[in-house]
């Protein structure tokens, strides 16, 4: 039996508006029961800056088929039906991104123990999720986003960050 820890965070820029906007503070639970596709995970995400913990929207499962179209994501050839937002359509292509279009790629199948994880502002600001990184080993998931703790729209509080 576990015991399931909660933490506050702080969501520091709009890369998963609506779900959890910039500037709320959600709560967030380890070590994750289990793993569903459209849940909000936080995994450790490091580069030569640091060690950061990063609130994605898990996408796809390990054995799913994951593409893009339009910024609408599909998984195993259906409409993930998950809430999304593109600020600048003009912007779509960037040499980061692993197939240089940001709103429309794939199919990619995920491999076993890794996962496929999506922002829900699919511009530039999504950046890092698997369209740049590609998949993410589940060793790397570290918690589960669950109520929005603090907002300054007050109709948000305690609502479910999904």
């Amino acid at each position: 039996m576990f015991t399931r820890w909660p933490q506050v965070y702080f969501m520091t820029g709009g890369s998963m508006e609506p779900a959890v906007m910039a500037r709320e503070y959600f709560v967030a639970t380890s070590p994750i029961e289990h793993l569903r596709r459209g849940m909000l995970v936080i995994f450790r995400y490091e580069d030569e800056d640091g060690v950061f913990h990063v609130l994605r929207r898990l996408a796809g499962l390990p054995g799913d088929t994951v593409a893009m179209l339009d910024g609408r994501a599909v998984v195993n050839g259906r409409d993930g039906g998950w809430p999304f937002r593109i600020v600048v359509p003009a912007v779509s292509r960037s040499e980061y991104a692993r197939g240089g279009n940001l709103f429309t790629w794939g199919p990619v199948i995920v491999p076993r123990d890794s996962v496929f994880l999506l922002a829900d502002t699919r511009d530039m600001i999504g950046w890092p999720d698997s369209r740049f990184l590609g998949p993410i080993p589940i060793a790397h998931l570290e918690a589960q986003a669950g109520r929005i703790a603090w907002s300054r729209a007050w109709r948000r509080l305690l609502r479910r960050a999904s």
